[in-house]
């Protein structure tokens, strides 16, 4: 992939760098924080409400990725990259020298922050990459590798703790390593690939003022206001967003508490069988999002995902966390990609992706802070998890009825993907193979 920058390599060579940056940035940040909580559980002795905020602090905290947009806006992709590395692994990288958990926590809520600013340049570097009639397509294979690289990141982080309790001192350093190697590539791509380092619409000239930072929020409030579709989408995975964090908050007291789950058991049930069926299903759902859009998509994922609390609420060993985790894999695998390319399409031109990226993330950030402490607390009354499970699973099927009226607004009926004109769409290329 060498050669001067205005010889564009073809869409499938930079898909696959695309693909191995991304194994090495984001597997390596899903398999660490998704066994972070059983780490705080059984290694530093958290209490409930103390895993609770271990388990809460990485979708709590993409309440601030509409912050990081307004940096993305002001720097190059390449300057953001580094810095968003810096954010998110360093304090990783310090939290090798925890002694208590307290000092774990503090590092994983700096890098939790770091970890939000990820999806707005994800986003908008699918929208550089990539043309509209493929773009379901190459998510769908870049989440497939990063699937593969959670997959063997997950397995190899639980059984090193289970070998020895303390591998997580050896472990984060070399993995803030890996991210690291995962960012040059990307730079490395936006320069082989000729991409513009800025969009048109960049405050790179412009001073940074104090009202700067909270001018994201004022424009969240005005895009939703004046943007109905987005607004009824996004009011459709606020709802999702319920169920899904209070499934999140209570599983590692589940594994930890009812079933006394090892790291390896944990990682095999959840970490190693989630990706898996992400990974068998993932390509399929990307083929049917390029076909029927984002809302119908989402909408029958939410539907089947109601069954995921209702397997979790039955299990009583590591089988039945494994069929449940089954059910969510292959649910998940069509909310993904709605998740990330629902505000991708619906974003009016390139220049607004990443702001709308950065929205729809914060918000689920909003939702964390509210769904996960409702859900611990249901929990702690009633000393059962029946009931927040079946409150997830209500709330799944509600978002489901809410993305199914939507599959008919005019911005989704048009065109299942390419939504709206764009003045300054990606280059087209050759098909992927």
């Amino acid at each position: 992939m060498n050669g001067p920058p205005h010889h564009r390599p073809s869409t499938g060579r930079v898909l696959a760098y695309h693909m191995l940056a991304n194994v090495l940035i984001q597997s390596v940040w899903f398999g660490i924080s998704s066994i972070m909580a059983v780490l705080a559980r059984k290694r530093f002795g958290a209490d409930d409400w103390q895993t609770l905020m271990i388990t809460a602090a990485p979708p709590t905290l993409l309440t601030v990725s509409i912050f990081w947009n307004a940096l993305l806006r002001r720097t190059s992709i390449g300057r953001y990259l580094v810095i968003n590395w810096a954010c998110t692994m360093l304090p990783l990288a310090a939290a090798a020298f925890a002694q208590s958990f307290w000092h774990l926590l503090a590092c994983f809520v700096c890098a939790a922050i770091g970890a939000a600013g990820w999806p707005p340049v994800a986003g908008d570097l699918l929208k550089r990459f990539y043309g509209d009639h493929l773009r379901g397509r190459a998510y769908a294979s870049i989440n497939s590798a990063m699937f593969v690289g959670m997959m063997i990141a997950s397995y190899i982080f639980g059984h090193a703790l289970d070998v020895n309790e303390d591998a997580f001192r050896w472990y984060l350093p070399t993995a803030s390593g890996a991210f690291g190697l995962g960012v040059v590539m990307l730079q490395r791509l936006v320069h082989i690939t000729g991409a513009r380092d800025r969009f048109p619409g960049s405050l790179a000239s412009e001073p940074l003022r104090l009202g700067d930072v909270f001018r994201p929020l004022v424009h969240l409030r005005e895009i939703l206001r004046s943007d109905r579709t987005f607004y009824r989408y996004e009011a459709a995975f606020m709802t999702y967003g319920v169920g899904w964090m209070i499934c999140n908050a209570l599983l590692p007291v589940l594994a930890t508490d009812r079933l006394k789950l090892s790291y390896t058991a944990f990682a095999g049930a959840t970490q190693v069988i989630y990706p898996l069926c992400m990974l068998v299903m993932t390509y399929p759902m990307g083929w049917v999002m390029d076909r029927v859009g984002a809302a119908r998509t989402s909408g029958l994922s939410f539907a089947w995902l109601a069954l995921y609390p209702l397997g979790l609420m039955l299990s009583n060993d590591v089988t039945m966390v494994g069929v449940a985790t089954v059910i969510y894999g292959t649910a998940m695998a069509g909310v993904h990609i709605g998740w990330m390319l629902g505000p991708v399409t619906l974003a009016p031109s390139p220049d607004r992706v990443a702001q709308y990226v950065a929205i729809h993330t914060s918000l689920v950030g909003l939702r964390g802070i509210l769904a996960q402490g409702l859900g611990m607390l249901i929990y702690r009354m009633t000393d059962s998890f029946i009931w927040p499970f079946a409150i997830a699973g209500v709330a799944f099927l509600w978002a489901s009825w809410q993305m199914w009226r939507l599959r008919s607004a005019t911005q989704f009926a048009a065109q299942p993907h390419a939504i709206r004109p764009a003045a300054d769409s990606a280059p087209e290329v050759a098909a992927i193979p």
